[in-house]
């Protein structure tokens, strides 16, 4: 007989465009995004995985609450990893829908929707979004208290995943916006403090040993001495160097974790022999 393959770690992804996109694009293929970067650290430590990444642009953690049947039950992943509440801290009080809608990448290549967004669309939302800059100086940027509406989801997504037999749940910090966006979003950064305050003492509350908040403010200070030009070139999305560093660290915390596992352990030594030959008995 062959010798049984172990179970893989079942990995679960999910956010908005920090999941999947970089502050550069178009660069190589080995410029893997974390989630990916993380499964090739896990392999190639001799762990099998099998890993699901959900990337959706725009996506506020509301849409992750209701699509969580969908996504998680059939699935049943060992490891759950959220990266949510950083769409929410963008704007002062322009609405995600309008936001998704003048940024849309899915754009039909038709006369009249290029003349419609460009003499149109994209006008009228610059002037929105230099207004929401000026008011976002003077307002208390977080009057609107977003971060009580994603802690309540989070916590609600916490809730449905324990009762899919507990897996390790991992919620991120958010980082800074860097230079080239704090002037279009003056009150970004403090909204992002008090998300991140927020969902700390969340998963603090919770207290549970497979619910942890993930720390990438220490990667960029430890890779990019804490820099966040080199961090976040295009001043939101992770740098494919902060990438591959955020997969790497995550894929040892999961290792670490699936050992304590029965399902999930590598045995190291097999004691077990099996005989080929059948037994002979006497004629």
């Amino acid at each position: 007989m062959s010798t049984p393959l172990p179970n893989p770690i079942k990995i679960l992804v999910k956010g908005a465009s920090t999941v999947g996109w970089f502050g550069v694009m178009g660069g190589p293929r080995t410029d893997f995004g974390f989630p990916r970067a993380m499964e090739e650290a896990l392999l190639q430590s001799g762990r099998p995985v099998e890993l699901r990444t959900i990337s959706v642009p725009s996506e506020r953690t509301r849409t992750a609450v209701q699509r969580w049947e969908h996504e998680m039950i059939g699935y049943s992943p060992d490891v759950v990893v959220l990266v949510y509440g950083h769409y929410e801290t963008v704007h002062l009080f322009l609405p995600w829908w309008l936001e998704r809608h003048a940024n849309s990448r899915v754009v039909p290549p038709r006369a009249w929707s290029t003349f419609y967004r460009k003499r149109i669309l994209w006008p009228i939302w610059m002037t929105l979004a230099k207004l929401q800059s000026r008011l976002d100086q003077k307002i208390d940027p977080t009057f609107r208290r977003r971060h009580r509406k994603v802690v309540a989801d989070l916590e609600k997504i916490i809730t449905h995943t324990q009762e899919l037999h507990s897996p390790l749940v991992v919620l991120f910090e958010l980082i800074h916006p860097a230079k080239r966006y704090q002037s279009w979003f003056p009150g970004m950064a403090r909204r992002i403090d008090v998300m991140n305050e927020a969902v700390e003492s969340m998963v603090k509350r919770i207290d549970l040993p497979n619910v942890r908040y993930f720390r990438v403010s220490e990667l960029v200070d430890k890779y990019a001495d804490g820099d966040l030009e080199i961090a976040t070139p295009d001043g939101f999305h992770y740098s494919p160097d902060l990438h591959r560093k955020i997969g790497e660290h995550l894929a040892r915390d999961v290792a670490e974790w699936a050992d304590t596992q029965g399902h999930l352990k590598i045995e190291t030594k097999r004691s077990r022999t099996r005989s080929t030959r059948p037994s002979q008995q006497a004629g």
